[in-house]
This record gives C-alpha cells, sequence and structure tokens, in this order.
C-alpha cells in the first residue's frame, strides 16, 4: 500500500487534535470572556442585593468566627433572614463579590458606595455559564460528535434571555447548571458499569443542585421514569436509593440551618414554594397573580424567547431522536424534561418573571439544537457551499443577542413581532431595574442638582432604590429613594414594569415626558421623569406690611 496523503494525514491529525473535550474548553472559556468583558451592561437587578449580601455575610462570618460559625447561635444569626434558599449560590456570590472587590474597584474607579461589591459579585455566575457551555458541547458531541456539540454549545450562547441572566448576580444560572450537571450525570451512571459507585457521584451533583434551589426536588420523579425504561425494577430502585441517598446526606451537610430542629426548618423551606409573597404579572394587557396567570404562559414563553431558526433545528433534533429512540432513547430524556417543566408551571405554582424560573429547560433544548443542526450538516456532506451557509444560518441567530444587549432579558423573537410586537400585545417589556443602567443613572447625575430629590419607580423591598447607588451618584451625591417617594420627586426614575405602576404614579407621568429614555428597537425600557418645582409666588419673598400705628 502507498503512503497516506500529506493532506488527509493533517486531517486527521487536526480531526484528533480537536476532540470532544478540548472543543468543550475552549466553548466553555470563549463563552466565559463573553460576559465577563460585558457584565458592566444591565443595571443592578431586583435579586441581586438580596442574594450577594447573604453570601458576603456567610464569607465574613465564616473568616471572623472560624469553626464556631456551625453552632447554633450563630447558624441562627447567619441564616434566619434568608433561610427561603439553600445557600451554595449565595456562598458563590458571597465568594466572587468578595474575592473580586479589589478588581472592581480598579476597573470601575473606586470603591462600591453599596458595599456590596455587585459587579464582582457576577463573576460567579459568569463562570458557572462558561462551565454550563462546556457540559453542554460535551454531552451533545459524546453522542453525536463535534458538530453537533459545538452547535449545541453556540445554540445556549445565541439565546438572548440565558446570556442575559448569566450577567446577573442571582441563583439563576446556578441552578441551570447544577441541575443539567446532576440529570446527564444520573443518566450515565444507570447504565455504567460501576453502576452503584457512579450513581453515588451522580447523587453529589444531585445533592449541589438541592444545595442551589428548590427546582431540584423534582428530578427524583424524571429519573424514577426514566430508570424503568432502562434498567430492571428492583435495580432501579436500588440505584436510585443510592443516589437519592448521597445527594440528600450533601444537602444536609452543605445547609447547617437544617442541622438545628431540623423538622420544622425542612417544611418551612418546603413552604417557600407555595406560602410566598404573591406577584403581579402582566401577560397580553392584562395583569394577573401569579398563581392565576393562563396555563399557556410558560409555553408562550418557551416559543417567544428563543431565536425561530434555533427551535427549528430544535425540533430537526427532537424529531431525528424520535425516529432512532430505539438505539438512543437520550432525546426521549431530554423532551421529557423539558415538557415535565412546562406542565408543571401550566397549574396553579405560581409562574412570573417570563421565562426566569424554568430557566433550565434551555440548555436541554441546546442539546436538541445541536442534534438538529448535526442532522442538517450531514444531510449532503459534498456540498461545502450549503454548509457554510448553513453555519452562517445558525450564527445569525445571534442577531437578537447583540441588538438587544445588555437588555436581554427584554428578547421575543419573530413571532411576536420582536420588542414592538411584544409592545403592541402587552407582554412584560422589561426585567425587573437591569434597564436601569450606569448610563441612564449618569445622565441622572448631569441633570439633577446637589439639591434635587430623585426616586426609583417601582420598587418591591426598602432600600431598593439605595442599592442601585452608582460611583458618579454617590460623588455628586445623587440619592436615589424608593417608590413612595416618587409622587413628590423632582427627578423619577423609572422602570417599564408596568404592572407595578401605582395609579397616582401613572398619573403624575402622564403629565409629562422624560428627559431621557434607554431602550431597544424604538420601545422605551426605562426612563427619567423631571418634574421642576413650583415657582415662588411672587409676593412670597416680599416683606410684611407693617401696621399703622
Amino acid at each position: 500500500m502507498g503512503e497516506p496523503s500529506p493532506v488527509i494525514s493533517e486531517r486527521a491529525r487536526t480531526a484528533n487534535f480537536w476532540s470532544v473535550g478540548r472543543l468543550a474548553v475552549v466553548a466553555a472559556v470563549g463563552a466565559g470572556l463573553a460576559v465577563v468583558l460585558t457584565l458592566g451592561g444591565p443595571g443592578i437587578t431586583i435579586d441581586e442585593p438580596l442574594d450577594v449580601r447573604p453570601g458576603r455575610t456567610y464569607i465574613a462570618t465564616l473568616q471572623a468566627k472560624g469553626w464556631r460559625f456551625f453552632t447554633s447561635e450563630v447558624v441562627e444569626a447567619v441564616f434566619r433572614d434568608n433561610a427561603e434558599h439553600p445557600p451554595l449560590g449565595r456562598w458563590l456570590l458571597g465568594l466572587a463579590s468578595t474575592l473580586g472587590a479589589p478588581l472592581e474597584i480598579v476597573m470601575m474607579g473606586g470603591p462600591d458606595p453599596v458595599g456590596l461589591y455587585l459587579h464582582a459579585a457576577r463573576l460567579a455566575p459568569a463562570l458557572a455559564f462558561a462551565i454550563l457551555i462546556g457540559l453542554v458541547v460535551h454531552a451533545s458531541g459524546r453522542r453525536q460528535g463535534r458538530v453537533a456539540g459545538l452547535a449545541a454549545g453556540v445554540a445556549l450562547l445565541l439565546m438572548p434571555r440565558v446570556f442575559a441572566h448569566a450577567h446577573l448576580g442571582a441563583l439563576d444560572t446556578f441552578i441551570c447548571l447544577f441541575w443539567v450537571n446532576a440529570l446527564l450525570r444520573a443518566e450515565r451512571g444507570l447504565e455504567h458499569p460501576r453502576a452503584p459507585l457512579a450513581m453515588a457521584g451522580a447523587g453529589l451533583a444531585f445533592g449541589l443542585a438541592l444545595l442551589t434551589k428548590i427546582h431540584a426536588w423534582f428530578l427524583p420523579p424524571i429519573l424514577f421514569v426514566w430508570a424503568l425504561t432502562r434498567v430492571k425494577l428492583t435495580r432501579a430502585l436500588v440505584l436510585l436509593a443510592i443516589w437519592g441517598g448521597s445527594g440528600l446526606t450533601l444537602f444536609v451537610l452543605g445547609w447547617p440551618w437544617l442541622w438545628y430542629h431540623s423538622l420544622d426548618r425542612l417544611r418551612a423551606y418546603w413552604g417557600t414554594g407555595v406560602e410566598r409573597a404573591t406577584l403581579r404579572v402582566l401577560y397580553f394587557g392584562q395583569v394577573y397573580l401569579d398563581r392565576d396567570v393562563p396555563w399557556h404562559y410558560p409555553w408562550f414563553y418557551f416559543a417567544a424567547t428563543v431565536p425561530i431558526g434555533l427551535h427549528l433545528f430544535g425540533f430537526l433534533g427532537l424529531a431525528h431522536g424520535w425516529r432512532h429512540r430505539r438505539h438512543d432513547p437520550f432525546p426521549l430524556l431530554l423532551a421529557g424534561s423539558i415538557v415535565f417543566f412546562l406542565v408543571l408551571f401550566s397549574t396553579r405554582i405560581p409562574v412570573y418573571d417570563g421565562e426566569r424560573l424554568f430557566l433550565l429547560v434551555f440548555p436541554l433544548w441546546a442539546i436538541l439544537i445541536g442534534r438538529g443542526f448535526a442532522v442538517a450538516w450531514h444531510h449532503r456532506p459534498r456540498q461545502t457551499w450549503l454548509r457554510g451557509l448553513l453555519g452562517l444560518f445558525l450564527l445569525a441567530q445571534g442577531t437578537g443577542m447583540v441588538t438587544t444587549h445588555p437588555f436581554g432579558l427584554s428578547y421575543y423573537n419573530a413571532l411576536v413581532g420582536g420588542l414592538p410586537g411584544a409592545e403592541r400585545l402587552g407582554l412584560e417589556l422589561t426585567y425587573w431595574n437591569d434597564a436601569v443602567d450606569r448610563v441612564l443613572l449618569d445622565r441622572l447625575v448631569r441633570e439633577a442638582g446637589p439639591e434635587g430629590s430623585a426616586a426609583l419607580a417601582p420598587t418591591l423591598y426598602p432600600g431598593q432604590g439605595i442599592a442601585s447607588t452608582t460611583r458618579a451618584m454617590s460623588q455628586r451625591p445623587v440619592l436615589l429613594r424608593d417608590e413612595d417617594a416618587a409622587l413628590q420627586a423632582e427627578w423619577v426614575v423609572v422602570s417599564r414594569r408596568t404592572a407595578y405602576w401605582r395609579p397616582e404614579l401613572r398619573s403624575r407621568l402622564s403629565q409629562s415626558r422624560p428627559v431621557f429614555s434607554q431602550g431597544r428597537h424604538g420601545v422605551w425600557l426605562s426612563a427619567i421623569w423631571h418634574f421642576p418645582p413650583p415657582a415662588p409666588h411672587p409676593l412670597a419673598n416680599r416683606a410684611p406690611a407693617r401696621s399703622r400705628p
């Protein structure tokens, strides 16, 4: 036989170098940089101070108390006002905020006037998003090849709302990572040659998800059904018992709040999913309470917040998976998990903030999108021009991410006519204060005098306005009060979360026009209103007439 062609040998070496693992690492690094380099874009959102402050308290208390951190009185003091969520995500936010504070001081030009270093805290979800991208690339590539893996990672990166959530110092990106990781590890562990040991390890991943958010408790029913389709009943029960025992052990060990008064506190924690403050939701022009939102709300937001081209690849991947379900039923696990959460939030369970509460379905959908892209890619392998068009079409789905940034949480796809269509249909146009960014607040600093009063509307908790204070505002100084002051303040900063606009605020805003606004695609999302104080009466400064003697 002759020597192999140098061109073929070079291609083989290149293919071997770009293994699925290396591709996953490169994709993760690229996605992480994309988020880190744009972390300063969105304004401070409503949940960030509420999640970062406890995390900083955890870190500071551990440093001060050492092993006494785990005593009953310290645990009571540290966790009693933030036990609605397990602590892992807040630990990560607190660690990033504490360690990244010097970097934020250098990058932002001075110490944080609020003292929370929220932009530094955002490094933690940025890293979690990078790892999630790598995980999706690896999971898809391992089954369908490098093309599917790379397409899956690109698809997840180009989903504007998923990308936008990765910029926020909150818990949502963490639960995406830990939940998807737990599902994928358990799926592999069930059929591992050393399944008991593998399931014990997968249980630790389950424990990390449990320590992040209540969503993890929905993993057991999904895996129980899946296990029954893969192994015999007795073996399934044994493996799931190992998996669950490992996860629950880590959950209890990782949350000292549960070490004392365990049953009462566990019941109270489970109750937070149903016994909580009711939120208002704007949906097709009507304001609903979160329990009364129509059943199709989650289905609509799943359909309307992902670029249409990605949906096409996803349905192609789903159809291909259905045809090959006997050989590889894995796509059915992904699709079943997605449907499970959409059905779950179609019930009386509270749902709000668009896609946020079921954000974890989008990485699963990205894996199916990668599969669909690979099917199209390999359909006519010799027509390289067609593959080039296919790749350009995939990348073109990122148009929405680019044009809406940093307000990606306002993205709607062409099914509703984009953001202008959403405005016409009466949909929620913005998230919680992400559009009240530094650009808007710097304009407020330039416009408002030191004597001018300012307020933020709407707000949901005391001190929310002050939490938005920028370094420029602290130097002026400009104090941003909560919405109770918005009816008298000279300057009013408004977020277009209209379901929370009070009638009195609407009336006052209707009397004037904004002096500056932020928005995308011709739709305003936040604005500054100025209400000049009334001019003094011309007789007000005259000296009083003296009485006649």
